[in-house]
């Protein structure tokens, strides 16, 4: 019987449910609700998470647990309506179990988002203001939509234009047979348009993609899309202070105006495909995990993958028992993060916290993303002094042994594939995949074969490698994407006539991944360095930077001053600090080859630093690292 189906419940099941849950933001909620602060004595506070999952979660002591229940009985009956709104310092603090600074109270108070929509801009456009504010936003997706829906609620009119069908962006265009999230969707969502019916703690991609069609539906954001509508040029007009824009739309070219242009295109939405001699001769089907061919029937066919990232490792076992054969052709083994329920669906006592006890998941959302924020960063940092190969530092060393006892487990029986599935590069090198034992259970069955030879040409027939040819009837690319070439293939004119594929040279750069010096008035959404490789959510990283847009809209509104543009003498220091901190991170130490770099070697998508310190340098706009220009002036006023 289901530890749901009695009422009362007892203390026994009561404690299984529990047990679904996380305790610290249980006991936080029921001193949040109760106003009783014997939940929040340090006696009794459960033993935190830890990266290399010593104390997993739902493990605590006796005490907590007893006041957990104690608890859960007390709140019977409560009105979620009347929980009040003030959450106090020591509740924060209570969550993070040690003492915080006003940035990181801010940070986790956003999270929580109560008692209101944190994120919302504090001002509204005037409608008399000389600005005339409009805004363009390229793409349609995560980022698209968040921009889209502060725009509304600060009353400045834009448009969407997205080249896809539909809303979605990436979770629109992969739609390979197991693709889903590998961050818990309670913080890989929005902060104003959370949700606690999640079937799964990682979603299919199918359910993200549902969930940005309803938040875009919910806000009125889909009614100023226009669908079908690809961006081929933008030009800055230093005359008028606009950006001048060519599409291509379902009725054919056109043109636009508008005062600031916003790309939410990201970093991951354009296929790479490697260069492989001979490509173009195979006689079978061949594509990218990104663009998936549902008119191709798998069953039965001799099938190769190549690559083994993070798409890899979610297809292949998708596909593997309907092949006749499936092939994996690996340049570096991936490490593998084992998650035991990574595609498993909510527990039933996880789901009864949510419906049971108000606010419950807005701490539940606060503390996940505070377990992920800066926890990691021992593990990853550099030590100099470290000279172990295979590891950068004791923690990272340590995270290693940890992650290959794993593997032996997997691989005792097959000496052979354990071989080959441990990578000679230290952790955090390259993206950490996430795996509940299906890699290894495809890899041991008899229809599949890694191969780790160099493959040297395709041609009619499959794949030649060093080593030998292997017949193959089709060819699947999970080989990633061209994520340093941002708008490379927009014909985007700054000031001056600067072309922004001649000033990036594959190499971007922006200031906080958002404002290009020479591109007054356009900013950028999952921009250069702002990839998230350890930590938090990308809709954080997001929405602190829209943030960043807001406020630099703002000052033009109140100001009249026709454009924003972020000085070089500030793009310079900033990429300074952030080189600087690559290189003291696993995967700027590493010679592995990612697609974190761009073609000159330097980290050119990774955030580096602190979550912390990407929140705050977003707060506000930072009047004294840009400068003001006017319509009809081409001297440029240095605001102080």
């Amino acid at each position: 019987m289901s530890v749901l189906d009695s009422e009362p419940l007892m203390e026994s099941e009561l404690a299984e449910i529990i047990g679904h849950g996380e305790l610290v933001p249980l006991l936080a909620a029921l001193a949040h609700l109760t106003g009783d602060r014997r939940y929040l004595d340090p006696e009794s506070r459960p033993r935190s998470v830890t990266v290399l999952g010593r104390a997993v979660a739902g493990a605590t002591d006796d005490a907590a647990l007893e006041l957990a229940i104690s608890g859960l009985k007390a709140i019977s009956g409560t009105d979620p309506d009347a929980v009040g709104s003030t959450v106090d310092r020591e509740l924060i603090e209570y969550l993070v179990g040690a003492p915080i600074d006003d940035g990181t109270e801010d940070m986790l108070r956003y999270q929580l988002g109560m008692p209101h929509d944190q994120g919302a801009p504090r001002w509204q456009a005037s409608t008399s203001s000389e600005a005339g504010l409009s805004v363009a936003i390229i793409g349609a997706g995560m980022s698209g939509i968040l921009m889209a829906r502060r725009l509304d609620q600060a009353g400045i009119p834009y448009t969407v234009f997205e080249r896809n069908a539909d809303i979605g962006g990436v979770w629109y265009e992969n739609t390979y047979p197991g693709c889903r999230v590998d961050t818990t969707n309670y913080i890989y969502s929005y902060s104003f348009a959370t949700r606690d019916n999640w079937t799964h703690d990682f979603s299919l991609q199918q359910a993200v993609r549902d969930y940005l069609g309803e938040v875009a539906a919910e806000y009125g954001v889909d009614r100023n899309v226009r669908f079908g509508t690809e961006l081929l040029a933008a030009t800055y007009n230093e005359a008028s202070c606009t950006w001048q824009l060519k599409l291509d739309g379902p009725d054919g070219p056109y043109e636009a105006e508008f005062s600031a242009m916003v790309s939410a295109v990201g970093q991951l939405n354009q296929p790479k495909i490697p260069d492989v001699p001979g490509l173009d001769s195979f006689a079978g089907p061949a594509f990218h995990t990104a663009r998936w061919e549902q008119d191709v029937d798998l069953t039965g066919k001799r099938v190769a993958v190549i690559g083994t990232g993070a798409s890899a490792y979610q297809v292949i076992p998708a596909i593997a028992d309907r092949v006749e054969s499936l092939t994996i052709f690996q340049r570096s083994a991936p490490w593998m993060e084992w998650t035991p329920a990574y595609t498993d669906e909510v527990k039933p006592g996880l789901r009864w916290l949510f419906e049971n006890v108000p606010t419950y998941s807005q701490w539940y959302r606060a503390y996940q993303f505070w377990i992920t924020a800066d926890a990691r960063r021992p593990y990853y940092s550099v030590d100099p002094t470290w000279d172990r190969p295979g590891s950068v530092s004791a923690e990272n060393e340590e995270l290693r042994q940890h992650l290959v006892s794993g593997l032996e487990r997997q691989y005792q029986d097959r000496p052979d594939l354990l071989e080959q599935v441990i990578p000679s590069y230290a952790p955090y090198s390259k993206r950490l995949l996430r795996d509940n034992g299906q890699w290894a259970k495809t890899l041991h069955r008899p229809n599949v074969r890694l191969v780790s030879d160099h493959i040297e040409a395709i041609d009619e027939q499959g794949v030649r490698t060093s080593a030998e040819h292997i017949d193959v009837d089709v060819i699947i690319f999970a080989t990633g994407f061209r994520a340093s070439e941002i708008l490379a293939q927009v014909d985007v004119t700054g000031t001056n006539g600067l072309k922004l594929r001649d000033e990036w040279a594959g190499d971007p750069k922006a200031y906080m991944g958002v404002a290009v010096p020479g591109f007054p008035n356009m900013f950028c959404l999952y921009g250069p360095n702002t990839n998230v490789v350890v930590s938090s959510s990308l809709f954080f990283f997001s929405e602190s930077a829209v943030n960043l847009v807001i406020s630099a809209l703002e000052h033009l509104d109140k100001t009249g001053a026709g454009a924003v543009e972020c000085t070089r003498e500030t793009l310079d220091r900033f990429v300074a600090e952030i080189d600087e901190a690559s290189e003291l991170t696993a995967w700027g130490a590493s010679n592995e080859s990612t697609w974190y770099k761009s073609a000159s070697g330097r980290v050119s998508q990774n955030w580096p630093l602190r979550v912390l310190d990407y929140w705050s340098g977003t707060r506000e706009f930072p009047l004294d690292k840009f400068q003001v220009l006017r319509p009809a002036v081409r001297d440029l006023e240095v605001a102080r």
